[in-house]
């Protein structure tokens, strides 16, 4: 596989993990016409994790990149306006801003740092291996 992503149109962003969390137009596309289901498949055995953030920071580093990788699906379909509906409250999307949450402060748990990361509002991707790079373990 090579050392960059290749994103949503032909932008390459290199990334020190990059096969476990590769995104193409086909997955943006499934969870485009299925977000529901598709984030209930991808996060249903993740749910203790996601509640907990020390649960999260148990997770093998390949199970933590599948969450990663849908949070970073998820910040795309925000960006077309597909986010979690807070007027039906049978919505079972996860608000984003609360996924992203999760997943930063579970990540700086598993790194056992401090560092503030979660003001990058951009690719998580790029967030959680910065995090990951500066783990002192």
């Amino acid at each position: 596989m090579s050392s960059a992503l290749t994103l949503a149109g032909s932008r390459n962003v290199g990334l020190p993990y990059d096969g476990a969390v590769a995104i193409d137009d086909r997955d943006l596309a499934l969870a485009r016409e299925h977000p529901r289901g598709t984030e209930r498949r991808t996060l249903l055995r993740y749910r203790a994790a996601l509640s907990d953030v020390d649960a999260y920071a148990r997770l093998p580093s390949a199970d933590r990149d599948v969450i990663v990788r849908w949070a970073e699906v998820r910040r795309r379909l925000r960006a077309e306006g597909l986010d979690h509906d807070p007027a039906n409250l049978a919505d079972p999307l996860l608000p984003y801003a609360a996924l992203r949450e999760r997943v930063v402060a579970g990540e700086l748990a598993a790194a056992g740092t401090a560092a503030d990361a979660a003001a990058d509002d951009g690719d998580l991707r790029g967030v959680v291996a910065r995090i990951r790079a500066a783990s002192p373990r």
